[in-house]
């Protein structure tokens, strides 16, 4: 098998669908939210088959992994994706430790919480500078022979360290951000991390909203952190009317919303990518589900990259 023909493989962990859940938002961040809507959403997701699930320890300081472990457990041919190496000062700072030990404690606290026995997914949150790479890979490697975790990948990462750390430990998935906003470098990012064999967790498909048709219409919480982004602000000049227009046109063109629309362009990206946007409603599973159906057709895909690359000045 080829390297790609591995990362599409690796991929089939999120299922038919090919999407993950980005469970992040469901312990807040993106405002509040009830913690029966939260259990709701991921009831429905399993119920629907959705079987990749994203969470970390730095999401509301455990609470998120607490949240999956409760739902969902050990519950058969689910996968768990978690996270190392960052974490939320008292005065809201984040710090970045990948120290061994460091991720040794974490992945235990991590086991914990989620109530289980083996981590699926172990993905370091960010780089950390002060520690060697070799150190990192060696310290997952571990783990994985104690048979505390089964895979290891990188989130927030570059590409030139996939190899050196793989020569430690197997680098199996790289998550980064990934939307029609991202622009034409980042999306031939998958096609390059599959040539390493790596499937590719596509983080904020939608552009933490920007791109849903009722972004300006949406007043956010105070305690949204959107709120005091800058794009967020104005969301008709941080997304071009052009653009806006077409993806309506093109969603209209197929009976899809343009959220739906937007999440199948994400996998137009490579069978080895796993788009892993963040459902806060379980209503909102039904635009993955249609997004998994939609195939766009090549002129489509053309015009809406020819329109999203000029804003993006690509």
């Amino acid at each position: 098998m080829t390297p790609q023909d591995d990362a599409v493989q690796r991929a089939s962990v999120a299922g038919h669908y090919r999407f993950g859940i980005g469970c992040m938002a469901l312990t807040g961040l993106y405002g509040r939210i009830s913690a029966s809507d939260a259990r709701d959403v991921l009831a429905k997701a399993i119920d629907l088959g959705f079987r990749l699930f994203d969470t970390a320890p730095l999401y509301a300081n455990g609470q998120n992994e607490a949240l999956i472990g409760d739902v969902i457990g050990s519950t058969d041919g689910a996968t768990v994706a978690t996270k190392f190496g960052l974490a939320e000062t008292k005065d809201g700072k984040l710090l970045r430790d990948s120290r061994p030990d460091a991720i040794h404690a974490s992945v235990e606290a991590s086991l914990v919480r989620l109530r289980r026995e083996r981590i699926d997914l172990l993905i370091q949150h960010r780089p950390d500078p002060a520690v060697n790479d070799q150190e990192v890979a060696g310290a997952v490697q571990d783990l994985i022979d104690a048979g505390k975790v089964a895979a290891f990948g990188l989130s927030g990462t570059s590409m030139d360290r996939i190899k050196p750390m793989s020569e430690q430990c197997c680098v199996t998935v790289v998550q980064n951000e990934l939307s029609i906003l991202s622009g034409p470098e980042a999306w031939s990012a998958p096609q390059r991390i599959g040539n390493r064999g790596a499937f590719f967790m596509a983080y904020a498909p939608i552009a933490r909203d920007l791109l849903s048709i009722n972004c300006a219409k949406n007043k956010r919480d105070a305690d949204d952190y959107r709120s005091q982004v800058e794009a967020f602000n104005n969301p008709d000049q941080s997304v071009s009317q052009s653009l806006r227009i077409c993806l309506k046109d093109v969603a209209s063109t197929y009976g899809v919303s343009v959220t739906a629309l937007v999440l199948a362009w994400v996998k137009t990206r490579g069978a080895n990518v796993v788009p892993i946007p963040g459902p806060r409603c379980a209503e909102h599973l039904s635009d993955l589900v249609d997004a998994a159906g939609l195939e766009i057709d090549r002129a489509h895909i053309s015009i809406i990259e020819e329109i999203a690359s000029s804003q993006s000045g690509g």
